[in-house]
């Protein structure tokens, strides 16, 4: 509730009716369109995005008491069924074909769960090379070529608008992930402490914590869990892959980032790439003279309160008090 005007908020809080909540839900959620109410209206079972993807909660949430206290409980939950839908999803991937693996989960889950299962197989092909097989990551390189070709053949066939924009969204990812494996390949890289590998974003499933971990560099972070609905992703270029670099080791010292450039270029946007990669909501704040101290002020409780990443656009249009 700290990124919404203060009529929205009288509005939410003064209505006795829980289904009056569903014209806010973009603006309180990163994608999701719509609560899903069960039960009469007394419980609510599940989410819908702003793309028609839908997904039901483990355990539904009953809707007792005041609604800042029942919708704590549907974020709390959305974040519980995520990692659990996510945990069964990685754990299914190795023993289904992948085409039919990618259309029976959630597109943030696959994307999720492909960057886990991609970062194991390039460490399992470094592990390959230590025992003395030279080839192991030429044969990884075949293998994610024909991935994509498998996902190239199906976006080609009668598709649902979903699934198209699932298979769109995940070519995206596995081109990034073949080009980085091509270029191991020929700069001969052939051991996990090299830059090359550690510089880049890599997923792992903790089995102490029961979690995903997402390591770059010396920085690790977990993942947000917060539900993407079909965002769309960016093209990742040599830049974006910086970016993301500098901005998770500001991170990591507990610092901020500021990329700079000209207009258009999609500083905004990378920003909010490597939040929807980290499972996170980012709010993105337009700067201007009407930002005074006090707004600021709630924007930071806000983001400090809710975990979320704050984005300030045209940051040197605030007057200086």
């Amino acid at each position: 509730f700290f990124f919404i005007s203060d009529d929205e908020l009288l509005y939410i809080l003064g209505s006795s009716d829980p289904t009056k909540i569903q014209t806010h839900m973009p603006k309180l959620f990163a994608n999701a369109k719509s609560l899903k109410f069960v039960r009469g209206n007394t419980a609510v079972g599940g989410m819908a995005s702003t793309k028609q993807e839908v997904f039901d909660f483990k355990k539904v949430v009953k809707i007792e008491g005041k609604v800042e206290e029942w919708m704590n409980g549907v974020e709390s939950e959305m974040k519980a069924s995520l990692h659990q839908i996510t945990k069964e999803a990685v754990f299914n991937y190795a023993n289904e074909k992948r085409t039919e693996w990618i259309f029976e989960n959630l597109q943030s889950i696959v994307l999720a769960g492909s960057q886990i299962w991609w970062t194991w197989e390039v460490e399992d092909a470094f592990n390959q090379v230590k025992k003395g097989h030279k080839h192991a990551m030429k044969a990884l390189a075949k293998k994610l070529t024909s991935q994509l070709n498998d996902l190239v053949n199906a976006i080609r066939g009668n598709l649902a608008k979903m699934q198209r924009r699932k298979l769109n969204t995940l070519i995206i990812i596995d081109v990034h992930a073949r080009d980085i494996i091509d270029s191991f390949v020929r700069d001969s890289i052939l051991d996990a402490t090299e830059f090359a590998w550690e510089s880049q974003l890599r997923f792992y499933w903790e089995r102490k914590v029961d979690d995903i971990r997402i390591r770059q560099c010396t920085g690790n972070f977990s993942f947000g869990y917060e539900y993407m609905g079909q965002d769309g992703r960016l093209v990742i270029t040599p830049l974006t892959d910086r970016c993301y670099m500098t901005l998770t080791q500001a991170l990591t010292f507990h610092l901020g980032g500021s990329p700079a450039g000209p207009a258009g270029t999609g500083k905004t946007e990378t920003v909010k790439d490597l939040s929807k990669a980290m499972g996170l909501i980012c709010i993105v704040t337009n700067c201007g003279e009407g930002l005074d101290f006090r707004a600021m002020g709630s924007i930071f409780s806000g983001l400090a309160q809710t975990g979320a990443w704050g984005c300030f656009d045209e940051f040197n249009r605030i007057n200086i008090e």
